[in-house]
């Protein structure tokens, strides 16, 4: 991941690296970056639906991660996970 550049919280925005995700969308805020993924079944493992909140000074370091019932949760989730750290 490149080096992170500070962004107004602007909202979501579908993420290119993804590539293999049925759906993804990243948020940049204030040196963090939020994902939300959902990937389909493959090569033996399930389908996922969950969320990474990354941060540091690369921004490149897994703060927090889990899972989802759907994608909007899963951007939710990410969103109150960068909340509780940043409090």
């Amino acid at each position: 991941m490149s080096q992170l550049r500070k962004e107004a919280a602007t909202g979501w925005h579908p993420d290119p690296e993804f590539w293999s995700a049925n759906r993804a969308e990243h948020r940049l805020v204030d040196g963090y970056e939020l994902v939300a993924f959902d990937l389909p079944a493959a090569n033996g493992f399930p389908a996922e639906i969950g969320w990474e909140l990354f941060g540091g000074p690369d921004g490149s370091a897994l703060i927090a991660t889990g899972q989802a019932a759907t994608f909007d949760a899963a951007k939710a989730a990410a969103e109150a996970a960068l909340a509780a750290h940043t409090r």
